[in-house]
């Protein structure tokens, strides 16, 4: 697309309704979103205080200016065809939320105390806004403000014009007048489009491939005294904290006069200090150090609000013979020889150094510098308002960040630092030795740098490596490529340069055992390469396989199996409505256990999701009945084909609607009766929709119940709904078409089989789980009924930060489990305790979306998978986690198989009275669920179903809940006390610690908890 086609609307409105690719800068930003969902790292808090009153209204006006002005501010983030693009909505109304602290002794406090835990909290790229604010009034002195936004649409640069057009804009909305501004020559996406033309380019690629030579030489890894050897977490999040230090002016003046001396810019001298610093504190001679520059090199983007930052890797050599002046001229060379290459995207680079270096995708730098001398913002004259401050929001984006910045307190030095790598004590020091160090180099330019002060006194210098990597590993070390290994090596190479920078290079030239994580892939770009492999070669990759090897042998072998037995262009693209369709196995499953009245509330899937603001009922209403329309499978309606002997369904019902309810003059206890009864009432399945759907209005609440039938639907799919419901209600007060892909049919979505028939695969699980127990001593408070009782309620602790980050260093770091490996071991290690039992069998869900039709579609594709945890030989933590991560990965690799065929075969005299096979559930998820908003000023939030129904006598549940993990019992209330279950979980933490502390401890071999109650 070129750029003057982004434009269709007037520019000064920033009315632009094209989708358009992001940035590279934008899409680092989004790739490390789309890591770490709800992580703090990247949101931009600016608080600053006003002398007088702010009317919120105005404010609100003034905000809509702004956000109108700049289409960054209104666009979301989205993928299309597998890519992430920008969508610009025509008109944003940003609310502002307004609290009170009036009356309160220490308003000032809890107003920056709010504002922080404000800054911290996840935007919804995928939705938006990427803006909101806060208002605290009755603060002494006057009202405080606090505006978030995303750093993809924001860098420091854009500070100025945000908060002086702020100004600017209420100022005029203060007084009924329209602004003065002047109008933007250009809009983010114009820019976005630009560079992404230049971007291709074979004068780029000739830079990156020549500068990612240079910088191959230089080894990588730089850690300093006092680092601790933990990496940052699989999603790339840091805990952070910052701490400030104070120059001296005498030493700012003294810099600048150095500076003037080398006709260089004080940037020079400081960034010289700094490597001096490193080269002190690491031992190392030769290293890269991240400088962090502007990229607006147009003078059209000056007054742009947007996100350009690029890092820029300076090559550094420090001796310790060497005077701190020709530190600073060899320093002034290789700076201007980076900038030279400012214009090359940080991820190209890393991941074209990565290849060069052979060893995969890592850090290029660990270490970033950057001196802040951008425009500080400022406001009109004629308002009181305060310069705003930048708040920290408890991250960091490198090992180590120093910012050195002029402010009103004279010249600082900010050190950002990850607090799993570099504890406090050590910043501290650093911090100090640097402006001694500073001190000394400037008043005496001609002294050695051995002979300056600020080495680390406290803490041993780390061994340094080499200052040259070692010789690169050849590309083809493995031989040529076979013919499947090629066609693997070409869809690594088109996923990983679409999502990654260029890392795999040319197919031919990848080994045999490249790894497509260590290239620089992810679970994201790995999803979308195996929907790829479908779309060119018809040949459906199953994503659980592809885990268990994801290199480009393992692919290769993948291909060459061919697990699709329905060729690409054999399958419908689109199915009429109507049928019948032959139901899969666990509709099935499902369908029979409707028969059971008993059950039947246990097999539904409701949802309460609360918000609180202005909801339009009516437009929410028409969202969820557009949304409930959409899908075939929410139309479906079930039956018994008897001739065939199995169930059947159609997709040509009508669709359930949405009503809306006055719930304003109810009482807690009626909403909860009523609640109740609407979230477990079961469906005729033959002749009903299976979902239901009611909105409760109360005041500025609103309650949306969405219910819908296990046989068509599952957690995956509400998901889908959920987003679906938000975009078509935001879509539809905006004044747009919503951005929705085609509804998939689910008799379209191809089911995976194995070469040979699932009685085999059936075969093998059995084989390998016979002899198990097919039930669990439970510590049960009273017996089990003729029939198993559903109603449930939820228990849950969490470990802690700090235990949960040890727990992690062990199972994940040290031994590869995740959090799903670590809960089974845990769950069965703290039963055993308790009753004696040694081997146990748990259920687990699949999935099952192995299909790329399926990632789409609204359906119930879950399979009930068996997990083994054998405890009998005493292992220790270790043999354990290793022996149950053998046993999923097993598990996985025989997904398909359906549940009912293992009951069959291990528990064939299985009764109503309880579960078959297991009366326990595991799973985990990686953080809770969280509903999209409505749009501005609109919160969403998950409501608690109370009372609870479950399928199992006791279902564990681990969230990854940020650094914490959360444990979460479900358990069945005619089975369990809640002091019980309570117990259960404190044990479990117990054993979470030993595990911690000790992973080669015999953890059976402890006295145990207790016994079963008789």
């Amino acid at each position: 697309m070129r750029a003057e086609e982004f434009a269709t609307g007037d520019r000064s409105s920033g009315r632009i309704g094209r989708a358009v690719p992001l940035s590279t800068a934008q899409e680092r930003m989004w790739f490390a979103d789309a890591a770490a969902p709800g992580n703090a790292t990247y949101n931009v808090p600016l608080f600053f205080r006003s002398r007088e009153p702010v009317d919120a209204a105005v404010l609100a006006v003034a905000l809509e200016t702004v956000v109108a002005r700049h289409a960054v501010l209104r666009t979301c983030y989205r993928l299309v065809d597998g890519q992430p693009v920008q969508v610009v909505a025509d008109a944003v109304r940003p609310m502002v939320e307004e609290i009170d602290l009036g009356g309160l002794p220490d308003a000032a406090e809890q107003a920056l105390a709010q504002a922080r835990e404000r800054g911290r909290e996840p935007f919804d790229l995928s939705g938006g806004p990427v803006l909101r604010c806060t208002l605290w009034r009755g603060v002494p002195g006057g009202d405080a403000v606090l505006l978030v936004v995303h750093h993809i649409a924001v860098d420091g640069w854009s500070l100025a014009p945000l908060f002086e057009e702020l100004a600017a804009a209420y100022l005029a909305a203060r007084s009924g007048q329209a602004p003065r501004l002047p109008e933007l020559p250009i809009q983010y996406g114009e820019f976005a489009v630009r560079e992404r033309a230049e971007s291709v380019g074979v004068e780029l690629r000739e830079q990156i491939s020549q500068r990612a030579k240079q910088l191959a030489e230089v080894a990588g890894g730089l850690t300093l005294a006092g680092c601790r050897p933990n990496p940052a977490a699989p999603d790339g999040s840091r805990p952070g904290d910052q701490q400030v230090f104070t120059v001296p002016d005498e030493v700012v003046s003294a810099a600048a006069q150095l500076a003037r001396s080398l006709r260089a810019t004080p940037y020079i001298v400081f960034s010289a200090a700094v490597q001096a610093l490193l080269h002190r504190w690491s031992g190392r001679g030769e290293f890269l150090l991240g400088s962090m520059t502007a990229n607006r090199q147009q003078a059209e983007l000056e007054r742009l609000i947007g996100f350009f930052v690029n890092t820029v890797p300076v090559h550094c050599v420090v001796t310790s013979e060497q005077s701190f002046r020709e530190l600073c001229v060899g320093s002034r060379t290789e700076t201007f020889h980076a900038l030279r290459h400012q214009r090359i995207p940080f991820d190209l680079l890393t991941a074209a150094v990565g290849e060069v270096r052979g060893g995969g995708r890592s850090a290029l730098v660990e270490i970033g510098f950057v001196l802040q001398n951008m425009i500080a913002p400022t406001a009109d004259d004629r308002l009181r308002w305060q310069p705003p401050l930048v708040l920290g929001t408890g991250t960091a984006k490198f090992d180590l960040l120093l910012i050195m910045e002029d402010g009103p307190d004279g010249l600082t030095l900010t050190v950002e630092h990850d607090t799993d790598r570099y504890p406090a004590e050590a910043v501290r020091e650093l911090g100090e030795g640097f402006v001694s160090l500073l001190t000394a180099a400037v008043a005496d330019p001609e002294l050695p740098i051995g002979a300056l002060p600020g080495g680390p006194d406290s803490f041993r210098i780390p061994q340094a490596p080499a200052d040259r990597p070692a010789p690169v590993r050849p590309r083809a070390a493995a031989g040529p490529l076979d013919a499947q290994q090629l066609q693997a090596a070409e869809l690594f190479t088109a996923a990983l340069d679409a999502g990654a920078g260029s890392a795999a290079g040319q197919p031919s030239r990848l080994a045999a055992e490249a790894n497509f994580f260590s290239l620089g892939g992810h679970s994201l770009l790995a999803v979308t390469m195996l929907a790829e492999a479908q779309r060119r070669h018809g040949i459906v990759v199953p994503p659980r396989e592809f885990l268990a090897d994801p290199t480009v042998a393992g692919l290769g072998r993948l291909l060459a199996r061919g697990w699709s037995v329905t060729a690409a262009e054999d399958r419908p693209d689109a199915i009429p409505d109507g049928g019948p369709h032959p139901a899969n196995a666990v509709q099935q499953r499902f369908w029979t256990i409707d028969r059971i009245p008993s059950l039947r509330s246990a097999y539904l899937i409701p949802t309460v999701v609360e918000y609180t603001g202005p909801v339009d009922p009516e437009a929410l209403q028409r969202a969820v009945d557009t949304v409930l329309a959409r899908h075939p499978a929410l139309r479906s309606r079930f039956a018994l084909d008897r001739r065939l002997r199995r169930v059947a369904y159609r997709t040509d019902g009508a669709p359930a609607s949405a009503s809306v309810i006055d719930a304003s003059a109810w009482s807690a206890g009626e909403l909860r009766e009523h609640l109740a009864e609407v979230c477990w009432r079961g469906f005729d399945l033959a002749a009903d929709a299976p979902a239901r759907a009611e909105l409760l209005t109360a005041g500025d609440r609103t309650l949306l119940v969405l219910v819908i039938h296990h046989i068509v639907s599952d957690g995956w799919s509400r998901q889908l709904l959920l987003a679906e419901v938000a975009e078509v209600y935001r879509a539809g007060t905006e004044g747009r078409d919503p951005v929705l892909t085609d509804p998939v049919h689910p008799a379209t979505v191809t089911e995976v089989r194995e070469d040979g028939p699932v009685a085999a695969l059936a075969e093998a699980v059995t084989a390998r789980l016979r002899g198990v127990p097919t039930d669990i001593e439970l510590p049960r408070d009273r017996p089990r009924g003729e029939l198993q009782g559903t109603e449930a309620v939820c228990r849950t602790v969490a470990l802690g930060e700090e235990l949960a980050r040890r727990v992690r260093r062990v199972a994940t770091e040290e031994l590869g489990c995740s959090a799903f490996v670590t809960a089974a071991a845990l769950l069965a290690t703290t039963l055993g305790r308790r009753s004696g039992q040694r081997d146990f069998l748990f259920a687990f869900p699949w999935a099952g979306r192995e299909d790329a039709r399926s990632v789409e579609a609204v359906g119930m594709f879950v399979n009930t998978l068996v997990l083994r945890v054998d405890l009998s030989d005493g292992p220790t933590w270790r043999e354990l986690l290793t022996r149950v991560r053998e046993e999923s990965v097993f598990a996985y690799r025989h997904a398909e198989v359906p549940f009912d065929m293992v009951v069959a075969a291990l528990h064939p005299d299985r009764d109503l009275s309880r579960p078959p096979l297991t009366p326990v559930y595991l799973s985990s998820q990686e953080g809770p669920d969280s509903p999209p908003p409505l749009g501005p000023g609109i919160t969403a939030g998950a409501r608690a179903l109370d009372p609870l129904h479950l399928k199992y006598e006791l279902e564990f549940v681990v969230t990854e809940s940020g650094e914490d993990l959360e444990l979460a019992l479900s358990y069945a209330v005619d089975l369990f006390d809640a002091a019980t279950v309570t117990a259960l979980l404190d044990d479990l933490v117990v054993d979470a610690g030993d595990l911690a502390a000790d992973p080669d401890s015999h953890p059976m071999r402890r006295r145990p908890l207790w016994t079963t109650p008789k």
